[in-house]
Parts: structure tokens; C-alpha cells; sequence
């Protein structure tokens, strides 16, 4: 049976891959979240595509202890309910991840690609060759753009190491799977459940 246990090192290199690209630019730039609440960036609606992703958040979540996961859980199914009950609501739509707490990531090293990713403006080359771009969180859009307007981060390598590991992932399960939200990936109350 296909677990993912064999991708995670994959995943971590990808991952340390963005962290050092990430660090650099904010670096360079002198940018920083520190002391940010997490309310622009850490969103409910912050959705895991792939399988290895999943995987690798669910088992930080595992290692965490029983009181914090406990928490975590209350909080996933409260947003989990807000969503299935009104997904343009304010329950909903001003909620905060359910792994922030006092504006840190309870997982933070075990956070997915887009939570690596966030805050700086960016583009990725799609395989039809057309370019995506996106800005930046509103401190970046504040406090750095006018400094350095030109710069942005190149996504594009980072979704194709992605989608070469998830390929593999649909290969060996003979399936795709079902994007997630944070919440609902961490959310069921057995931990030990197989993700779909």
C-alpha cells in the first residue's frame, strides 16, 4: 500500500529549495513577518493540492502534543462548519488558519509550499508558456514595493518539482487527489486516517 513515506525527502529538499530563494529576496530587500498576525496571509482558504503535502502536514500535526492537537481539531471543525454553512460568510471569510496561534504557525516547519511562499510578489510560467503574476502581502505592497518594484519571485521551478512528485503520487494510487484546505486536512479527529 502507497504511503508517502518514500517522498518526503524529496518534499523537504523542494521545500529548503524555496525557504533559501524566499530568505534571499527578503533578505536583500529587508522584509520580514515578524510581528504580522497572520490575518492577510494566513487565510482558511490556504489549499493543499497534492497528496505529499498532505502527507507531510498531517504528520507534523501527529508529532505535536495531544493538548495542542485537541485544539487544533476544535478549531478545524469550527472553520470546516463555517465554510460548509456559508463560504462567502463572515465566519468564514475572516477566520485565521487553525495552526496560527498569536500569529505563528503551530507547524511551521511542516508548512505547504503556499504558507513558504507567501507575502512576496511573484510569476510563474504555466506550461502553456502564458505568465501568472501576483502581488505581494499588503506589508510588502506598503512598506517594500516602492524600493524595489521590479522584483519578484519565480515560482515556476518550485510547481514543477511539485507536480513531478504528485504525478507519481496519482501513478501509484491510481488516483488524484481531492484538493484541501488546512482545515480539512488536519481536521478529522483520527489522526491516523489514510488521506482519500
Amino acid at each position: 500500500m502507497f504511503s508517502g513515506d518514500g517522498l518526503i525527502p524529496r518534499l523537504k529538499d523542494l521545500y529548503r529549495r524555496m525557504d533559501d530563494a524566499y530568505r534571499a529576496i527578503a533578505r536583500d530587500v529587508g522584509f520580514s513577518c515578524e510581528g504580522c498576525d497572520g490575518v492577510r496571509c494566513c487565510t482558511v482558504d490556504v489549499t493543499l493540492h497534492t497528496f505529499v503535502e498532505m502527507f507531510y502536514l498531517r504528520r507534523g500535526f501527529n508529532s505535536l502534543n495531544p493538548s495542542r492537537q485537541l485544539e487544533i481539531l476544535g478549531r478545524s471543525g469550527e472553520i470546516v462548519k463555517a465554510k460548509e454553512e456559508d463560504s462567502l460568510g463572515p465566519c468564514y471569510r475572516n477566520a485565521v488558519c487553525s495552526l496560527n496561534f498569536d500569529g505563528l504557525c503551530s507547524l511551521y516547519d511542516h508548512r505547504p509550499m503556499i504558507c513558504r511562499l507567501a507575502g512576496i510578489p511573484h510569476f510563474m510560467i504555466r506550461p502553456d508558456g502564458k505568465t501568472v503574476e501576483s502581488v505581494g502581502c499588503s506589508r510588502y505592497m506598503t512598506e517594500v514595493l516602492p524600493k524595489h518594484p521590479e522584483l519578484k519571485l519565480d515560482r515556476s521551478e518550485f510547481y514543477r518539482s511539485m507536480a513531478r512528485i504528485e504525478i507519481e503520487v496519482v501513478r501509484a494510487r491510481g488516483k488524484r487527489t481531492r484538493s484541501r484546505t488546512v482545515a480539512e486536512t488536519v481536521g478529522r479527529e483520527d489522526p491516523e486516517q489514510q488521506l482519500p
